[in-house]
């Protein structure tokens, strides 16, 4: 099972991950389930016959399908109304495909209504689904990384329900702006000791080293970890 977190702040951003995603699943005979908007999923598709994929010949042969995400927005007061709908999704699907994976906007959609607990319930939804649902889940969360107040503890809680979380920036680029932070604010042997107890005490969710020293330092040094996220802003701008 791979439950992943794509954070971001450009809907570009997002829009590229989900086409990759899509077009992934396209290309493996997979079947594409949408739990979105209907303008996200135009996007989509126009996204991906930019890209040279004939989505809509795959929306025809029923191999990527939309579910609107406002009829699994009223079931997430009760888990089995959520499961029996989405359930329903996945099985229609897997009647023609082998496998299938899903792009669920309803976090993304919670979280920019400033419903973070429904947001995280909603992924103890999903948890619970996928043990008995193989299938590979992309969710999405409109969120700042290098901003102080992300780290509320609703962020560290998000990212613990799931297996993989992506950056809002361009990995490599992110990575060296919290390092370069890093040097900045504190000296060689505390940077040192930061990175040992960060990869020591790593969140369960796999993410980049920069962001895991991020949530140790917002959860233990947390003046420390402004001065370094005020740098790291700096530095991002700078590139």
């Amino acid at each position: 099972m791979e439950h992943v977190l794509q954070l971001y702040q450009e809907e570009s951003c997002l829009l590229d991950a989900l086409a990759d995603f899509t077009a992934a699943g396209l290309r493996l005979e997979e079947a594409v389930v949408v739990i979105g908007s209907k303008p996200r999923w135009e996007l989509l598709l126009d996204r991906l016959r930019k890209s040279g994929v004939d989505a809509r010949a795959s929306v025809l042969r029923g191999q990527i399908r939309l579910l609107g995400s406002h009829l699994l927005r009223s079931s997430l007061g009760k888990r089995q109304h959520f499961n029996e709908l989405v359930g329903g999704a996945l099985s229609l699907a897997r009647a023609r495909f082998e496998r299938v994976r899903v792009f669920s906007e309803l976090t993304d959609a919670l979280w920019r209504a400033g419903e973070r607990g429904a947001a995280c319930r909603c992924e103890r939804y999903w948890q619970h689904l996928l043990a008995v649902q193989d299938c590979q889940l992309l969710c999405a969360c409109p969120i700042d990384t290098l901003e102080g107040d992300a780290y509320d503890g609703t962020l560290q809680a998000l990212c613990g329900e799931h297996t993989h979380v992506c950056p809002a920036f361009d990995e490599a680029a992110f990575e060296e702006a919290v390092a370069g932070a890093v040097t900045e604010v504190l000296d060689v042997e505390l940077a040192r000791m930061l990175a040992a107890l960060s990869t020591a005490h790593r969140p369960s969710a796999q993410m980049p080293p920069g962001q895991a020293m991020l949530f140790w330092l917002k959860a233990n040094m947390p003046r420390t970890a402004e001065r370094i996220m005020c740098r790291a802003r700096a530095r991002w701008s700078e590139q």
